[in-house]
């Protein structure tokens, strides 16, 4: 190695065998401790920054929950001085996830803002993109996903496609003057709402429509993950490291349409949030147009310095709420065309009157309906769909957060005390992130009360549980069959 002492890769493989040595020498160090660092490797070193690549999120969560304070310790041992490190997660591509045996006939569709997040710690990076197309649901109800490979855009995510009412239509008239370049007293556009309500696709409807109508346009739209993991990309190189800073600045200030979605995900990543703060100065200097979605208006962004709040709110802020009944009736008459489905009208108005919270909820109803039918050789009937949604959601029970708590701790062997605590294991975190799922969905509790039911943890935490488990419900058949068990018990326990 002394013939290339300067190699980020070499030094932080160097580096990392030496904190692995320190750490593993710990009497406090458990087989499941060790466990976590196995998967661990080192990418390279750039001045205080270590860049270390997991290979999930569970270990990504570990390293910066319970093993945080040893590993900075460790780093600090190592090398002399204070290192952070910061987080790639990166499956290897060559092993899949094992598929059960038992049948899998039921899968949610994509939703409206189906973007998963990590909320631990101060790195959220996003899974280096591979060539393998992403699984398509077996049966497909709603929008898939068909992202442009140059502008990240989702081509079926347009304004046509996108059905206004009283909730969202002030939102969806400003996105089009934007998306149409009459906009110029709303630069940046800050749209935020709750989740499953339609952000994202505003956003992309935006960018569709303006290349549309100009197609020399430069256009981009990113997650917040994205923006960050493109970032820390640009950094890793040292005798690139110029070139690609370059290439990322060209990247993001040379487009006319910027639009980020989940921007409340770069709270607290200081570095991130400076070049952000750069690019969002350069667009704007040039009278480029800016988009920005968040779960939160922007004065009420958490870990963002507030001369970026400012600038958030130099522009329009509007916000999209829920759907009223006739809004969510359109919608699932869309969902309904869009897949080429004939649903009676008294099927799409019991499906709207029971799922009153966001779009997500009208898919996955739709889509289990749908399903039930398909697989049983019945037509879509109100009866077929009253006996379909009973187990799932009822109207007349009320489940309480310590009921949905312990019938999940109960199910996958485990106590209350781990739900609610600290714990990050892999068995733990799944079955915490199905709890806080099933509180959002079978209670009317917000996300606060509902982190505060989970040993007071923060409401960006629960969102990402929904979010994770929601995509995980699609793409695997065991954490469908879990949800979908769990919901059952709890709805005949609650009728006792």
């Amino acid at each position: 190695m002394a013939d290339q002492p300067n190699d980020p890769a070499i030094e932080a493989a160097r580096i990392w065998s030496d904190v692995l040595a320190i750490m593993k020498a710990k009497p406090s160090l458990t087989p499941r401790h060790r466990g976590w660092l196995e998967g661990v490797v080192a990418e390279g070193v750039f001045g205080p920054t270590i860049v270390l690549c997991v290979e999930n999120n569970a270990t990504l969560s570990a390293l910066q929950g319970e093993l945080n304070d040893p590993l900075l310790s460790a780093l600090k041992l190592a090398t002399g001085q204070d290192m952070f490190p910061a987080f790639k997660v990166a499956p290897p591509k060559v092993e899949h996830e094992p598929r059960l045996d038992t049948p899998f006939p039921v899968s949610a569709p994509p939703s409206i803002d189906d973007m998963g997040h990590d909320p631990f710690g101060s790195a959220q990076p996003l899974p280096e993109p591979t060539a393998a197309p992403e699984p398509q649901p077996r049966y497909s109800v709603g929008h898939k996903v068909e992202r442009d490979p140059e502008t990240h855009l989702n081509k079926n995510f347009t304004f046509d496609s996108f059905v206004p009412g009283d909730s969202n239509r002030f939102a969806r008239t400003v996105a089009l003057a934007v998306a149409e370049g009459s906009g110029q007293d709303f630069n940046p556009l800050c749209i935020y709402g709750g989740s499953g309500l339609g952000k994202t696709h505003l956003l992309n409807a935006i960018g569709n429509y303006a290349l549309v109508k100009d197609p020399s346009l430069k256009v981009r739209y990113v997650t917040s993950e994205e923006f960050t993991n493109e970032f820390i990309e640009a950094l890793q190189d040292p005798s690139k490291n110029q070139g690609q800073i370059n290439e990322f600045n060209r990247r993001y200030r040379q487009v006319d349409v910027l639009l980020i979605d989940d921007i409340q995900f770069l709270g607290n990543k200081e570095a991130t949030l400076d070049q952000f703060f750069h690019t969002f100065n350069a667009l704007h200097q040039a009278n480029k147009r800016i988009v920005i979605a968040s779960d939160v208006a922007p004065k009420n962004l958490k870990g963002f310095e507030a001369r970026l709040i400012s600038r958030f709110e130099s522009g329009l802020t509007v916000d999209v709420k829920p759907p009223d009944l006739e809004t969510r009736i359109a919608i699932l008459r869309m969902i309904a065309s869009i897949n080429g489905s004939k649903i009676p009208s008294d099927v799409l108005d019991l499906i709207a009157e029971r799922f009153t919270e966001n779009i997500r909820e009208l898919e996955g109803a739709l889509t289990r309906v749908t399903a039930v039918a398909s697989l049983s050789n019945q037509p879509v009937t109100r009866p077929l769909a009253e006996q379909t949604l009973q187990d799932f959601f009822t109207t007349d029970v009320e489940i309480k957060p310590a009921d949905i708590i312990g019938q999940v701790a109960k199910y996958f062997h485990l106590t209350f005390d781990d739900l609610v605590g600290r714990a990050r294991t892999k068995n733990v975190a799944l079955a915490r992130q199905i709890a806080m799922y099933l509180s959002r969905e079978m209670t009317s509790m917000s996300l606060f009360d509902i982190g505060q039911v989970f040993g007071g943890k923060d409401h960006t935490t629960v969102m990402h549980a929904y979010n994770r488990i929601s995509t995980d419900m699609q793409e695997k058949p065991e954490v469908y069959n879990y949800v979908m068990e769990l919901t059952m018990r709890l709805k005949q326990h609650s009728g006792e």
